[in-house]
């Protein structure tokens, strides 16, 4: 079943992870319960390539000074952006591992999305757009440039 051989992926990754609580996992789990379909990303070189687009401050806060047309929207708002419907799923804990899911799944089922770690950022898989799901409750989106 290829549910199981991906929780056994998360479990192996937890067991791996010196830094990630168990409560952490168990959300992660949760999370990947309700979403229809997605896939853990396990390439390294794609892993580096789309943290390389968060450019973040000292605090945490992706700094959208180095991006173009930033702005805060909201959940209906992200529905109606014109870009690409996959999007990569990053939470701010780093091992917690990155999975790419379709941009309605994840709203759909955000308040799972977001319990997994503090903070949230989706970028989308054409590496155009970053959305930052921030833990004070903002939602900003920009433009990767």
């Amino acid at each position: 079943n290829i549910h199981e051989a991906k929780h056994m992926t998360i479990h192996k990754q937890a067991n791996t992870a010196q830094n990630v609580e168990a409560t952490d996992m168990t959300l992660l789990e949760e999370c990947l319960d309700v979403l229809k379909k997605y896939s853990i990303i396990e390439d390294k070189e794609l892993e580096e390539q789309i943290l390389s687009n968060l450019k973040s401050t000292f605090y945490g806060k992706i700094d959208f000074s180095k991006y173009a047309d930033a702005h805060e929207i909201n959940f209906e708002e992200i529905r109606q952006l014109p870009d690409e419907s996959e999007y990569y799923v990053i939470w701010d804990n780093a091992a917690i591992p990155i999975i790419k899911c379709n941009i309605e799944d994840i709203l759909d089922n955000i308040y799972d999305v977001l319990a997994v770690s503090f903070d949230t950022w989706l970028i989308s898989t054409d590496m155009k757009r970053i959305i930052e799901f921030y833990h004070e409750g903002s939602i900003t989106t920009a433009k990767i440039i």
